[in-house]
């Protein structure tokens, strides 16, 4: 029966978090989960994990993160499959970096992409950011905007994670390392390349823009090429929402006045 029950109240959670109630979300979640005991990750493993992943949304969106950094430790204890704690550590990632705690939330997306097939290094040399520049510059070579708008969409679930991830560190390296945050966005662009483009392509290719206009050469044409690129790949996927202005304000505020009066960027 209390598996019942708690089914009663993963359901009504899930209503309430898609009807933007968060806090009722949390109260009817928790309450789900408090009625588990250890035995239901082998008894009921799909009621549990959507318990758990529900109430770690329903505690960030509310801000609650003492109560989620207390929540994660069991389902990443018992989860069957790593793939099956990638949405709890999103939550939890985006709560480290809601808090502040950008040096630990880095460490995490590190740890994360490298199970995910991504390794990415955090000791920069000079060497090494001259390596992933002509990575990308060989792979963008003579592809035009055209081409790159019409690369095939990104399919593999653990690139489409991994990216997630990545966006994650892009916020905070531009905070906590700054240094770092030119290899992230470069990744993120070859990988939009290599394995397809997704909504979170967009901002990689406005930081590539960026970096293009304040390279010592200053590529100006290139980098605006990028911001349309960014802008124009909003539009054709649409971006995730919380990632919209920062786009925005990377294009028409770091590449575009450099080419078009700021006036233009009004529009």
């Amino acid at each position: 029966q209390k598996y019942e029950v708690s089914q009663l109240n993963l359901e009504a959670g899930e209503k309430a978090l898609t009807q933007s109630t968060f806090h009722s979300a949390a109260k009817y979640l928790l309450t789900g989960l408090s009625l588990l005991g250890p035995e239901s990750w082998e008894v009921k493993y799909d009621l549990t994990i959507r318990l758990n992943d529900a109430a770690s949304e329903a505690l960030f969106v509310t801000g609650d993160f003492s109560r989620l950094s207390v929540l994660v430790d069991e389902p990443l204890m018992n989860a069957r499959s790593f793939e099956d704690k990638l949405f709890i550590l999103n939550n939890f990632v985006r709560a480290l970096a809601a808090a502040s705690r950008f040096e630990e939330g880095i460490a995490k997306c590190m740890s994360i992409l490298s199970q995910l097939g991504e390794v990415i290094p955090t000791d920069i040399t000079a060497d090494i950011y001259a390596d992933e520049v002509a990575q990308v510059k060989q792979l963008l070579h003579d592809k035009s905007r055209q081409e790159l708008l019409s690369l095939p969409m990104m399919s593999k679930t653990q690139k489409l994670a991994a990216m997630q991830f990545l966006t994650h560190a892009l916020t905070m390296t531009s905070i906590a390392k700054p240094l770092l945050m030119p290899i992230i966005g470069l990744r993120m662009v070859k990988m939009s390349i290599e394995y397809g483009i997704c909504n979170m392509s967009a901002f990689a290719f406005a930081c590539y823009g960026v970096f293009l206009v304040c390279e010592p050469s200053c590529d100006v044409e290139g980098g605006h090429v990028m911001g349309r690129v960014a802008t124009e790949m909003t539009e054709q996927l649409g971006a995730v929402v919380e990632m919209t202005p920062r786009l925005y304000a990377t294009v028409y505020g770091f590449i575009n006045i450099w080419k078009d009066p700021w006036q233009a960027g009004q529009n």
